[in-house]
């Protein structure tokens, strides 16, 4: 037996079948404990658990929705709940709710097409919505500027630029190097054996600013920018900050994703720019210990190898590998229900999917520029 508040819970088996009683008031009060222990003691399987209410003295809105609950909690677990007692308190209240007083059996679990066809539903739906996002994102940021009514406060874009840019600097150009770093030594043996020790600066030239620049910015960017803006957004959604905006005729896109859309497109080149300084730094540190290659001739080296294109070809990923990270920082912020719960999982969402759809993005630059 268990007892809450007001409330007491019994646990009883009778001729091989469950019986779970609740006595007391099932009020506001006491339903949260009331429902932790029902969840706890329904079994699992196909079974048919008996629910006695005939001693329970007062029932309220709060108590029907514990015993709502309770059904769909049995069905998910396969087992039927049925009631096989009501007090006359509780009748009055369930007749009001028009409360069902047996639980459906569990349903069977969907086939393997009907499972793909729901998830593809689901797919369908949030690329129609993320698309949307993106048209009200760039609509916003075209028009903005221009429409009668003012958008977000003067000053966030140089906010959100502080905090999606120049605070992320130490960590991009700390990476950088060592990525760098790493690049000219696992070359370094090779080239060593064959008297080419001069060409770990186009090695490194090379790869930092035609990917491992561009892509390790996207990376730091999504799991340290990227989540902060889910994160803003999903609270606000939480909160119902976005429904108040909404509710005052303000369109949420404009006021919260455009001026972090503004800030990523000055800030996420700036910082790839960072990341191929330090990382071809970082080759030229060991280039000059481990193969003996000067400082200038390593820099004269390097700039013989890059040609414009690569430049141009990183600093474009960079740019899009932005608008990746905040549009799906801004959708799964603003997809969020469920509480604190919900803020966390959509955060987690949006740097998985963020990275995912980045990698995407740069195998398809790498096709299209250099195949």
């Amino acid at each position: 037996m268990s007892q809450a508040q007001n409330a007491t819970v019994e646990r009883t088996v009778e001729g091989g079948r469950t019986k779970l009683s609740v006595r007391g008031r099932l009020d506001r009060e006491s339903a949260p404990v009331v429902l932790e222990w029902l969840r706890t003691w329904l079994p699992r399987g196909q079974e048919t658990v008996a629910l006695d209410l005939g001693e329970v003295a007062f029932l309220d809105s709060a108590g029907v929705a514990v015993l709502t609950e309770s059904l769909r909690l049995a069905s998910a677990s396969g087992c039927r709940l049925d009631l096989v007692r009501v007090s006359e308190a509780a009748k009055s209240t369930l007749a009001l709710f028009r409360f069902r007083g047996t639980g459906a059996a569990a349903p069977p679990p969907p086939g393997l097409l009907e499972g793909f066809g729901d998830r593809a539903v689901l797919a369908l739906a949030s690329f129609r919505r993320m698309l949307l996002l993106m048209a009200d994102t760039f609509t916003w940021a075209l028009a903005g500027p221009f429409a009668p009514v003012r958008g977000a406060p003067a000053g966030e874009v140089g906010r959100q630029a502080m905090l999606l840019g120049s605070r992320a600097f130490g960590i991009v150009s700390m990476l950088a190097f060592l990525i760098g770093l790493t690049l000219a030594l696992l070359s370094a043996h090779q080239l060593r054996q064959f008297g080419g020790n001069i060409y770990v600066a186009n090695l490194v030239a090379i790869a930092m600013t035609r990917e491992m620049g561009p892509l390790l910015t996207a990376v730091i960017v999504a799991g340290r920018s990227g989540s902060a803006i889910a994160a803003e957004i999903a609270t606000m959604r939480v909160t119902e900050e976005v429904e108040a905006l909404e509710a005052m005729g303000f369109s949420p896109v404009r006021f919260l994703v455009v001026p972090k859309f503004y800030a990523v497109t000055l800030t996420q080149p700036l910082l790839t720019l960072v990341a191929n300084a330090f990382g071809i730094l970082g080759g030229m540190v060991v280039a000059s210990i481990a193969l003996q290659v000067p400082m200038n001739a390593f820099l004269h080296q390097a700039s013989e190898a890059l040609v414009t294109k690569d430049l141009i070809s990183g600093l474009l990923k960079s740019v899009v590998f932005g608008w990746i990270i905040l549009l799906v920082g801004a959708f799964c912020g603003l997809g969020t229900h469920g509480g604190a719960q919900g803020v966390g999982l959509s955060t987690t969402r949006s740097v998985v999917l963020s990275i995912f759809l980045v990698i995407i993005t740069d195998c398809v630059f790498s096709l299209v520029f250099y195949m």
